[in-house]
């Protein structure tokens, strides 16, 4: 078996700093000294102190909008993260404001609407208390709404430190006006909602909510909980949740959590068709302007048979980590003819959206 080629990056970075910020990241990522390491991290934190007291959550986007490179841009994300989870010192304890993405799998023969709100959210709390995700008898209150992806983005970085610092008790909720989402599914399709959550953080005590918990018995126990309290007679369900998360890793991982499901479904269901009607799949994995990560399932002989997935990259998509993943998850499905095309290709070509064929592709790409 062939090593196969790398794909390219297609966003581009303007290899300029323009902003404070990323003078202060740069600064950083280019020390070597430990006691100077420290130094400046502690500026580049200061700096976004700074800016999330002041509410200028305006400058923090453009900083990341235009970091000269991925790792400034990384930096920038690692150290906003940390500044807007982290409690002030000195408080005897500050709110943990978290998100539960929760990826639904839903078939459905004509249509039917999954309502945007749990009936029982107490069983849920319940569940995650008797599996140790959340401490028993501590302060926490989940939302029973589920919400969708632009809601949760909605809320700026600003608005999650305030919240941290300023609320004193859970029950009653995160002081948003969030609305129910409900899921209209047409057919078949994967869905991404979440489950929104503040806990009471006493100062020096053990976690009150396990974030990033590995997966386990909670979450085979969690996804039957949902499932019965979302079926329908006329639907398939399968919700699949992830581990609470603080709010803005939530938000990124389940949007990739949503699409790497919804290239497991493509890829399955393209293989099985094009083997049913005997034809012989090729993979082809290709990046294009506009930031995007095209994959075509088609025929090796027949160019009318094939199917097109697009992953349109976010600001912290490794594109290394997406091709490890959907090669594996391809070759899991015995399939291993993958070629790789190594330059960025058009988002358009002939008028249409462009994704390569196999039957147009030289021999010499073939990579077994």
């Amino acid at each position: 078996m062939h090593a196969l080629a790398p794909l390219p990056d297609p966003r581009s970075y303007s290899g300029t700093a323009t902003h404070s910020l990323h003078h202060l990241a740069h600064a950083l990522l280019g020390e070597r000294n430990l006691g100077h390491l420290v130094a400046k991290e502690a500026a580049l934190d200061t700096e976004l102190k700074r800016l999330l007291s002041q509410g200028d959550d305006a400058a923090i986007a453009a900083a990341l909008a235009t970091a000269p490179d991925l790792a400034t841009l990384r930096v920038l994300n690692e150290r906003l993260r940390a500044n807007v989870e982290h409690a002030v010192a000195g408080q005897p304890q500050h709110a943990v404001i978290f998100a539960l993405p929760v990826v639904l799998v839903a078939g459905v023969r004509g249509k039917h609407t999954i309502a945007g709100k749990l009936p029982d959210i107490g069983a849920v709390q319940a569940l995650l208390v008797q599996h140790g995700v959340i401490q028993a008898g501590a302060d926490i209150q989940l939302s029973s709404k589920l919400l969708d992806h632009d809601q949760l983005r909605g809320i700026q970085p600003s608005q999650l430190a305030r919240w941290r610092d300023a609320l004193q008790y859970a029950s009653g909720g995160l002081p948003h006006d969030f609305t129910e989402a409900p899921v209209n599914v047409d057919g078949d399709g994967v869905f991404l909602r979440y489950i929104v959550g503040i806990a009471m953080q006493p100062a020096d005590a053990t976690p009150v909510v396990q974030l990033n918990a590995a997966p386990g018995q909670w979450a085979l126990a969690l996804t039957k909980l949902l499932g019965d309290q979302l079926e329908h007679d006329a639907m398939t369900l399968f919700p699949l949740p992830r581990a609470p998360q603080a709010w803005l890793a939530a938000l990124d991982d389940g949007r990739v959590a949503q699409q790497e499901i919804r290239f497991q479904v493509f890829a399955s269901n393209t293989l099985r068709k094009l083997r049913e009607t005997g034809e012989t799949p090729v993979a082809v994995l290709s990046c294009h302007e506009g930031a995007e990560l095209r994959v075509t399932l088609g025929a090796e002989k027949n160019g009318e048979e094939w199917a097109g997935f697009i992953w349109p990259l976010g600001q912290f998509d490794r594109v290394e980590a997406l091709q490890q993943m959907m090669v594996e998850l391809l070759r899991e499905c015995h399939h291993d003819d993958i070629r790789v095309l190594g330059e960025v290709l058009p988002q358009i070509k002939d008028n249409l959206p462009y994704f390569p064929l196999p039957t147009e592709l030289p021999a010499a790409l073939a990579r077994h």
